[in-house]
């Protein structure tokens, strides 16, 4: 039978509450791709434009054709872990595979060679963030599908995801907090940028081994009876257009992830060049985000059953946009404790917009399986990060575009100092361009309608 689910060796209802393993499981995975991705994110465009001399213009079109790369890569991997038939399952050898890779793409990255060539050390760089990128892949496409099978239930899912976003939350602290205080420590030049990576890889690869072995046991469902069902690109497309929850979900979700990425990317440079501040403080703001959100994880999981995951969504979006607007009131010498209450608002309001996204992409998956009886969990999450690859591929780009057409000037040792144009366009990254992402997504969700009643499998 299609989606039949195994422990094992034997069956096992979908419905059965995970157990601790699996709950740590899905912690400790998120915290080796989310530190693996949040050090590359912070760190590597500001890397490269600060002691590579690589403009900012090069960095950004370099990140997003690695980005289209990955975001192309997604729904292939997911297809293929659909399709899968291994003894460790459908998704543990990618995320194997993913565990290993992780840490060898950021030992790469932040290790290039100094090759007294600014075009050597941008292809290198380009082949490390595209082994990167493949690593981020099999970690994130499989393991989402393993929570989206590991019950059909509507709450317990998103039970399941406040714990990823809780392992999430804590790969953050790694791959943001840890990495920038460590600089603070052996100074941002390129052997400090060296050590730090290797700890930070170090990490990456213990939790992820970690994480796999809790979920050796986890609930699997099996691949479709008969031969395999092979979906090229255009027809994973048509499926997940046809879906139509998982289709505006995925609109807004563009809006979402361009503003983000923007943000994650531009803070490591308003907090050195408009707040004038050490990169020991950034490691400081990001711990006190992340506090901020896993501390509201318990409050966002009881909005969404007491309001519906939909607006539940929306008013996660709206804080998240009015309080990076807020930003372009800062200026160097804010007081301390104003930052700090900025840094754990904003983390709280991220953690919402986290966890809504994913739970609500995961019941657009469900509603598939309702919908249709097939079991296509990893071709819709592959689905899921290209969208989020693409739109972030667009905001990285126009950024490193808009930093080089407003006079950011590249370096080796990052003390230049920049025009107040550049200063300008920083501001503008931070503040204005999420709250008109936000502002866009939130339009697009007004038309989502899926609810709990329709996600009960039928008798």
């Amino acid at each position: 039978m299609s989606g039949e689910l195994q422990r094992g060796g034997g069956s096992q209802s979908l419905s059965a509450k995970p157990n601790w393993s699996l709950r740590f499981g899905f912690v400790l995975i998120p915290i080796s791709h989310s530190a693996g991705m949040n050090i590359i994110t912070l760190l590597a465009f500001r890397f490269l434009t600060d002691n590579l001399a690589i403009s900012a213009g090069a960095a950004g079109i370099m990140f997003a054709l690695v980005k289209i790369y990955d975001g192309i890569l997604d729904p292939a991997v997911g297809a293929w872990s659909d399709n899968a038939r291994t003894r460790w399952g459908r998704r543990l050898p990618f995320l194997f595979a993913g565990g290993i890779l992780m840490p060898l793409g950021i030992a790469m990255v932040f290790n290039t060679p100094d090759f007294k060539s600014v075009i050597a050390a941008q292809i290198f760089v380009t082949v490390a963030l595209m082994l990167h990128a493949s690593a981020y892949t099999a970690l994130t496409i499989p393991s989402i599908a393993m929570l989206v099978e590991g019950s059909d239930d509507y709450n317990e899912r998103t039970t399941l995801m406040a714990y990823r976003v809780f392992g999430n939350s804590l790969g953050v602290v790694i791959g943001s907090t840890l990495p920038a205080m460590l600089l603070g420590y052996w100074g941002a030049t390129r052997s400090g940028h060296a050590w730090m990576s290797l700890v930070v890889a170090g990490i990456t690869l213990v939790g992820g081994m970690a994480g796999i072995w809790l979920l050796r046991n986890a609930p699997r469902t099996q691949p479709e009876d008969g031969p395999r069902k092979r979906y090229s690109f255009a027809d994973q497309a048509k499926l997940a257009w046809a879906n139509r929850p998982f289709r505006i979900l995925a609109i807004a979700h563009i809006f979402v992830l361009f503003g983000t990425a923007i943000t994650s990317i531009g803070s490591a440079y308003f907090s050195k060049y408009v707040l004038l501040l050490p990169d020991g403080w950034l490691g400081t703001y990001y711990m006190i985000a992340t506090i901020g959100s896993v501390g509201s994880m318990p409050v966002w999981v009881r909005v969404s059953k007491r309001m519906g995951k939909k607006w539940a969504y929306i008013a996660a979006m709206t804080m998240f946009g009015a309080l990076h607007l807020a930003w372009f009131t800062a200026l160097p010498g804010e007081a301390n404790w104003l930052l700090f209450l900025r840094a754990i608002a904003i983390g709280m309001s991220s953690g919402g917009v986290i966890l809504c996204a994913y739970s609500m992409m995961s019941d657009a998956m469900r509603y598939d399986y309702i919908q249709t009886g097939l079991r296509r969990e990893g071709a819709f999450a592959g689905f899921t990060t290209l969208f989020d690859k693409l739109s972030a591929a667009a905001g990285i780009a126009i950024m490193g575009a808009f930093l080089s057409g407003m006079g950011y000037i590249a370096s080796t040792t990052g003390t230049v100092q920049q025009p107040a144009s550049a200063i300008m366009a920083i501001y503008i990254c931070l503040a204005i361009v999420p709250a008109l992402a936000m502002l866009c997504a939130i339009l697009a969700l007004t038309r989502y309608d899926l609810d709990e009643s329709m996600l009960v499998e039928p008798v």
